[in-house]
């Protein structure tokens, strides 16, 4: 019996060694690239800030950050079906549906692309004179639109280098493309300093979108090249019209997870990112600087969080398209052990530190942060954990369970904001309850799913 258990277990440790392997490495190499991003856009913001006027740097901001926001409304989110499918269709050997899910999602992503941009260089004029009343604003749209014809492919080259192991094929370009960016701006401010204007008089900002935009194509076409080398076996060879017959007996199954894909982006924004956009619409300015510093200090969990996600998604899609399902529980049952110890260590830690901030640093009207920062990182802590169900429910075509945990938040959110309570600590109590009641029964359905899948399998 003890020689049977031991060559169990022996089995079982040559079986899911590699993928934690991987995972760790994955995770260390997303968290350096975040990092080393992160470090180049502070020292972008530390220059701008220096050099630019505060209107100038104010439009800059909204240059950037319109084509996210755009992208999240108008971008269909090819990603998830990518996770979803085309590790299953690999393993099948499936070349012709694979070549018809690669067409149609890489089709998807260039409609949306052009639809953006094309809708942004039309409206330019009555965008930049109708809601941020500056007509100057109009050719930086045009500039930095061009980086969305690149950018929206991300849906189709992440999952794809993401599977094939290829996690420094992505974080690399980001990082070189932030230390593009920062060194033609450096190099410009430069060479204004020495031609003798003044660096708060005459600056041409439409310099300075042209450097972020040379650096978002860097961060976007680099690894979609590469990405596209990777599937060129399954692009050749097979006629587009038969990947597209071969992938109709899956037309139902990707749609249904389109459909689910987007709705779940949809929902979430009333949770976050919308949290602040909706405290800054029917709360106080003070009540939102509350909860913006709160969210600000459990920053450590949110990083922490995401490149996590990034990491076991992957893991996750192709343990499903192999049917390795008891190999899957394992995985998930010692990651829920390991991420409860860190997230302690790091709980405990964060805890601290925030407080320790907000006491010693900042004005006595801050200390209302502290109760929305304790709800907000127990939320983090929570998420930290439970993060792994998503990518769970989506490989088993539960996304719906995911979606509905989503909706009963957004309703909540929507209620109190009708009712005139919405605050930063009723924000922040949304936030608790939706991860320790909605996402945890998410969590068990899945879970539930996930072991009769292994008994059976």
């Amino acid at each position: 019996m003890n020689v049977t258990q031991n060559l169990l277990r022996i089995k079982t440790g040559v079986e899911d060694n590699p993928i934690w392997r991987r995972f760790r490495r994955n995770i260390s190499i997303s968290v350096a690239g975040s990092g080393l991003a992160l470090v180049a856009k502070l020292a972008q913001t530390a220059l701008l800030t220096r050099e630019l006027r505060i209107d100038d740097y104010g439009r800059v901001l909204i240059v950037l950050n319109l084509f996210v926001f755009l992208d999240s409304f108008f971008g269909l989110r090819v990603s998830d079906v990518m996770f979803r499918f085309f590790p299953a269709l690999r393993e099948q050997a499936d070349k012709r549906a694979l070549k018809g899910l690669l067409v149609l999602c890489l089709g998807i992503c260039l409609a949306s692309g052009l639809i953006i941009y094309g809708g942004v260089v039309i409206l330019s004029p009555w965008l930049a004179n109708r809601f941020y009343p500056n007509l100057e604003l109009a050719p930086l749209f045009r500039i930095y639109g061009y980086t969305i014809l690149f950018s929206s492919f991300s849906g189709v080259y992440e999952p794809v280098l993401r599977l094939h192991d290829r996690f420094t094929a992505i974080v690399a370009p980001q990082v070189l493309g932030s230390l593009v960016t920062l060194a033609l701006l450096g190099i410009y401010f430069a060479t204004r300093s020495g031609t003798g204007v003044s660096s708060t008089e005459g600056q041409s900002i439409t310099a300075v979108v042209a450097a972020f935009a040379v650096g978002a194509f860097i961060q976007s076409a680099v690894p979609m090249i590469k990405a596209l080398r990777l599937v060129r076996p399954f692009l050749s060879g097979v006629s587009i019209r038969e990947g597209v017959q071969a992938l109709a007996a899956h037309s139902r199954s990707i749609t249904a997870c389109l459909m689910n894909s987007n709705f779940s982006g949809y929902l979430k924004f009333a949770i976050s990112p919308g949290d602040v956009f909706l405290l800054g619409l029917f709360a106080t300015p003070a009540q939102l600087a509350l909860y913006g510093l709160a969210k600000q200090l459990t920053a450590p969990l949110s990083f922490l969080q995401a490149n996590i996600q990034t990491a076991i998604t992957p893991e996750i899609s192709s343990l499903v398209a192999r049917r390795k399902f008891a190999q899957l529980k394992r995985l998930l049952v010692r990651y829920l052990m390991l991420t409860f110890a860190l997230g302690s260590l790091l709980l405990v830690c964060a805890t601290v530190l925030g407080r320790w901030l907000v006491l010693q640093f900042l004005a006595a009207e801050y200390l209302a942060a502290l109760p929305v920062f304790y709800l907000l990182i127990i939320a983090a802590w929570l998420m930290l954990a439970l993060v792994v169900f998503r990518p769970l429910a989506l490989n088993l075509d539960l996304l719906h369970w995911h979606n509905l945990a989503l909706l009963v938040s957004t309703l909540v959110v929507a209620g109190v904001i009708i009712a005139g309570k919405l605050n930063a600590m009723t924000m922040a109590y949304i936030q608790l309850a939706e991860v320790l009641i909605l996402r945890s029964l998410f969590g068990a359905i899945v879970g539930s799913r996930l072991r009769r899948l292994a008994i059976k399998n």
